[in-house]
């Protein structure tokens, strides 16, 4: 039953043009190429960026705190 009901739906929409045959060649178009380069460099910068502030966050010294400057 689903599969008549997945295949009604294909077919209407495929005939009403909000879909198209999509056949693919076994490659990624440029602008496919350019997508992931952008999401690729976008995530190691981040990554940069972060491991660049836990270092810098380590890199600061700390004055000891004694017991009787904790709390107010």
């Amino acid at each position: 039953m689903y599969e008549n009901l997945i295949e009604l739906f294909k077919t209407d929409l495929i005939s009403g043009g909000l879909l198209g045959n999509i056949e693919y060649d076994g490659q990624l178009s440029a602008t496919a190429y350019i997508i992931l380069a952008v999401v690729l460099l976008g995530i190691i910068a981040g990554l940069g960026w972060c491991f660049y502030r836990a270092v810098m966050a380590t890199d600061k010294s700390i004055e000891p705190q004694h017991h009787d400057e904790v709390g107010d």
